[in-house]
Order: C-alpha cells, then structure tokens, then sequence
C-alpha cells in the first residue's frame, strides 16, 4: 500500500482537513509569534523567513528538506483544495473553482477529502493536478500576456526566470515556450506526485527561485507585488510538468477540480509543550494591557517552583511584535516556562457580541478554552490587571470532582444584591437579587462567583460538552456582566469555591466606603484576605499603571522592575519624566473617579443605597444610557 502525505499551508489560524493523510502547516512562522495550532516551517533546514516572497513554497521547502519521504506528496492551500471525489462536474466560477460555504464534515465527504478517497484517487497514478484553467476568463490571450497584464506583477521578473532557464536548463526552453503561448495552465500551486518526481521539481524550482532573487529588486513595491516567487513558481510548475510530458509520454497525470471555502472557520486546539508537571495558564489581553500582562508574568515567574512546568497561553488582541518579543524576554532564561500567543479574532463567533464599558470582545475570549484546549485535563485563567503572590500551582492541585470550575465568590455582587443595585440586560432592568433568579437561574445568589481567576475542569467539561452550553447562552442575549454572567449561569451549582485570598479586590480607591457596608462577616473575611493575598485583582478604571493611589501598588510596581515597562510605568505616573523617583509621587485619580466622589454624597442623601429611590434613580439612568448608546 502507498504511503501518502499531504499539506495544507495555514498563515493564519483556520479550519483543519480531518484525515490522518493531511498536515496543516504554518507558513511564514519565523515572522509569526502566534501559534495556530500545528506545527510550523521554521525547523531544521528552512526558508519561513522568506514566506512574504515565496508564499507557499516555504512550506514546499521545508517538507522537502526535513520530512521523511513518502510514496506520494502534495499541497494544498487553508481554503483551497483539490476535489479527490468521483464527481468532478460540479458548478465552477469564471476562476475554475467550486464554490463551498464552509469546511465540515460534509464538505470532506462530498469533495472527497477522505482518506480512503485520496487512497482511492491515487491507484494507478503519477500525479494529480488542478483542471487547467484558461486565462481566457480573464480577458487575456496567453499565459505570458496574463502574467504580463495581472495587476501588482511586473513581466520583468518572469523574464528574468525564463532567461535564467534558457541559460542553466536549456533543455527546458520549448516547454516554457509551449506554455507561455498556450491559453491554459495549472494555477495556484497545488499537487499530488510521486516522490522522485517531487524531488526532481524541487531542485530545479528552487535552484531557479535562489539565482532569480540575485537578478530582481523591489522599487517600493507593496506586500502584493512581493509576492513574486511565489507568483512565477505556478507558471514553473508548468514548465516542468510540459518538460516530464516529453521526456515521458506516458506520464499518468490525474485533473481534479479546486474548492474554495467562502466562510473562515477554525477547528483547531492547542496541545500541551509539557509531557509532566504541567501547570496551563491562560491570560487575556490586548497592547494597552501588556505591561499589566509583564507584571502579572514575573510575578508568575517569581512565584513559581524549579520542579514544575508552566505553560503560559496568551490569548492576544493585536499586541505588537516588540512588546511579544519582549514578553518572550521574561521567561528567556526559564527551561520550565513556555509562553505562547493565539490571536483571540480567530473566534469569529465574538464579532457580534455585546460589550459595554472598558470591556471588549475579547473578554469573551475565556469561554473558548474548553474547546481549544481540549487535550488539557485542567486550565486556569487569569485576568491580566492581577498579579500572583503565591504559586499558582497550589490552584491546579486541588481536586475538582465533578465540579466544572474553581473560583472565588463575587462579594462585590453580594453587596449589589444587598443594596438592590439595577441590572442591566436584554432581559430587562431590575434589581441584582431578581436578575440572578430570573436571568441567570441562581437560586442560592451568594454563590455567583468572580471570574478574575479561574480552574477550568477540562475533562469533565469534555463529558458534557459544556462548550456548547456556553455558546449557547452566549447567543441567547446581552448579559449585565457579559461572558461572567454566562459562566455562572452554565457552572451554577457545579464550583469549587477558592479562598478569598486567591482574588483580592485591590479596592479602586473606595475600600472603605463600599465593602465595610457588606455583611460583617464577609467584611471580615475581605480584611483577612488583605492581609495576605495569593492574587490582587486591580479590578476597576484606577489601574496602578495609570496611577499610584490604589492600594497594593507596590506589589504591582515591583514586578516592572528592571524590564522595559518600568520606564513605562514612571512615565505613566510622571508625565513625560523618565525618572524612579517618579514611582513615589502622589497621581491623581482618575476624572470619572473624582466626579462620582462629589455627586455621590448628594445621591446618597437624597436616594440612600437601598431605597426605592434610589433604585427609581438606577433604573431609569440604565434606560436613558441604552438609548444614547445603544
């Protein structure tokens, strides 16, 4: 039986084929600091660098150079693939191509990308091709005259491939001659071969594709006109493909046809770096959180044990490549820490969701990890305004049972019910105490947790297919607290309940103002908690980034010390003064902060937290607030 291997090229996070026979590939990943959830171009003996100008080759190369080889080869693209299926008379657009709405199991079985559909297409064959398509569909009269006229190629650089053949591989000329005046061709670099007669193409292709870069240059050309090598390989292929045909007429070549998926869907995961001791965290955050993010990882870092390995996922919004490469930096000389990036817009399902506030979409962002971290048995997530003074290991040792999550009850919450504060929501506005029976389902409101922290139970999430519950209530309205709210309606009644020591609220400048207001015992157990916490959760718009007077400041201004956000964070604090001693100055809070502090002494006179004023007032302030802003 004849051994076959595939690949896809990925140069983004996208929907995976299912069969064994196929491997997606990230190309380009030496310019990529995220993960996508295979493995990448950028080992051993490659040219990923090289990706903006080679396209999908890099990925040709690398398999050419570093995997072992097969009795068959080939390559497809993340959208694009060849129909392997018996039907090959499918509708197709003026680009030859079929039209498919989104890659599923359906998609596979109608255009054969089946295993045993791939095997069965091979039998008795040398090669499998693309149908040719005719550049007449687009208004041009041969092959060279296309390339001559296509927007962002420039003809001077095919010319410069076929002089370089005309003068290494001459025996290759009439071939280049056949196809650039002939009207068809296989376009968009997609094949099955057998082994030798991939070999063979390799050198030659990227023996040309090496001299061609020592005879063209860039004239302030975009990203689209680099594309170059890429662009004249599909014209090569050709070239070589007619060169086989005369040496060999009986070459058994195979036209299939092309697919394209229009909807960009991801079915991927993450896999664990770590065989052993593995602790998984996951941390969420955009640039304007990344020196919150560095802080909350040295402090990671700085609570951790030699003996245990943690791995740190980072579930980014469009951070830069400098502040990456400096997050790398923190844990660069650490063997039991591995930091990786997954870009959180690969969830297309977030594009719609509510948001308010300073939240984002990306908040959302949490209730995928049981999807793509299937393969973990636990996860924790923490939100990057933390720090840890604790390892946070102690969180993954705890036995979970059944129960779906760990995580540290809402006393915050516990004081909106106290005094009667309005909810907000599709639902409806009313008080917190109804909004948790009604919207959310909570019979017992103590028990709404915060999800500043949390122990994900991956397997048993895995058993009941929880990530679907989630998705569900995710769609089903616009919650008062977003994805927080959808989590403690799915968990409700299934959490671990953590210490508060393990999410203590740094107090936003009104510490002694609301929580001495809660429950005698809860307030006592806040104080306790503050004693020594394990977490400080710098939940609210006074960030300790932006300003010194919030409590625990030291705490957080410690873990920038001697990286590259200390400059920052002086900075920050200071004005444009880059100086330590800036760290000690007294900063004002924050203008939503001050005015609350003048208008609230009046508002409690008049409407005292509790009262039926004083929810009249909060009512009808939400129902003005959704009018102007929807």
């Amino acid at each position: 039986m004849s051994t076959i291997k595939l690949y896809t090229c990925h140069h983004k996070a996208s929907a995976f084929l299912s069969s064994s026979l196929i491997q997606p590939i990230h190309v380009g990943k030496a310019l990529n600091l995220n993960e996508i959830g295979c493995i990448g171009d950028n080992t051993g003996d490659n040219i990923s660098f090289k990706n903006p100008f080679y396209c999908e080759l890099t990925a040709h190369y690398w398999v050419w150079k570093n995997e072992k080889p097969t009795d068959y080869v080939g390559f497809m693209h993340y959208r694009r693939h060849l129909n392997f299926s018996d039907n090959q008379s499918v509708a197709e657009d003026n680009w030859g191509v079929i039209n498919a709405e989104e890659l599923d199991a359906s998609y596979e079985s109608e255009f054969g990308l089946t295993t045993e559909q791939i095997t069965t297409a091979l039998e008795d064959c040398d090669l499998i091709l693309p149908k040719k398509w005719s550049v007449t569909q687009a208004g041009n009269k041969s092959n060279y005259s296309h390339y001559m006229r296509s927007e962002y190629l420039h003809i001077e650089h095919y010319d410069e491939a076929l002089k370089i053949i005309a003068s290494d591989y001459p025996e290759y000329v009439s071939a280049a001659e056949k196809f650039n005046s002939a009207a068809e061709g296989y376009y968009t670099n997609m094949f099955v071969m057998k082994y030798d007669l991939f070999n063979r193409y390799s050198q030659w292709l990227f023996d040309i594709s090496e001299k061609l870069e020592s005879k063209i240059s860039f004239n302030n050309y975009n990203s689209q006109e680099k594309r170059v090598i890429g662009h004249i390989s599909e014209r090569l292929l050709n070239i070589f493909i007619l060169h086989e045909l005369e040496i060999n007429p009986e070459l058994k070549i195979k036209e299939v046809q092309r697919t394209f998926i229009n909807k960009e869907t991801f079915n991927g995961k993450l896999s664990p770096v770590f065989e052993r001791n593995s602790i998984p965290v996951v941390i969420c955050f955009d640039d304007n959180y990344a020196i919150s993010g560095a802080a909350l990882i040295n402090s990671l870092v700085k609570n951790s044990q030699d003996n245990l390995n943690y791995d740190l996922i980072i579930f980014e919004n469009r951070i830069s490549a400098l502040n990456k490469a400096r997050l790398f930096n923190l844990i660069a000389d650490k063997n039991n820490f591995s930091l990786r990036f997954f870009d959180v817009n690969t969830f297309t399902e977030i594009n719609d969701v509510h948001v308010r506030g300073h939240f984002t979409a990306a908040t959302y962002a949490r209730l995928f990890i049981p999807r793509l971290l299937k393969d973990y048995s636990k996860v924790i997530f923490i939100d990057a305004d933390t720090v840890v003074e604790h390892d946070i290991a102690e969180l993954y040792e705890i036995d979970l049972g059944t129960n779906l999550v760990a995580a540290v009850r809402d006393i915050v919450m516990e004081g909106f019910v106290k005094f009667g504060a309005m909810s907000s929501s599709s639902f409806g506005v009313m008080p917190a105490k109804q909004y948790l029976h009604k919207v959310l389902a909570m019979n017992k409101p103590a028990q709404y947790f915060q999800a500043g922290i949390i122990v994900f139970n991956i397997a048993q999430m895995n058993r009941e297919d929880t990530y679907q519950q989630l998705m569900a209530e995710m769609k089903s309205g616009q919650y008062w607290f977003l994805d927080q709210d959808i989590m403690n309606k799915v968990f409700y009644d299934r959490v671990h309940a953590l210490p508060l020591e393990w999410n203590v609220y740094h107090g936003n400048g009104n510490t002694d103002d609301f929580f001495p207001n809660l429950a005698f015992s809860t307030y006592t157990e806040f104080l306790r908690a503050r004693l020594k916490p394990k977490m400080i959760h710098y939940a609210g718009e006074n960030k300790p980034w932006n300003t010194s007077r919030v409590d625990f400041f030291d705490n957080f201004a410690k873990n920038l010390v001697d990286t590259p956000w200390q400059h920052q964070l002086y900075q920050n604090l200071s004005g444009n003064v880059i100086s330590p001693v800036a760290a000690s100055t007294v900063q004002p809070l924050l203008l939503q902060t001050r005015i609350k502090r003048r208008l609230m002494p009046m508002v409690d006179r008049f409407a005292p937290t509790g009262s039926p004023r004083r929810n009249f007032l909060i009512k009808y302030y939400y129902i003005v607030r959704r009018k102007i802003l929807g």
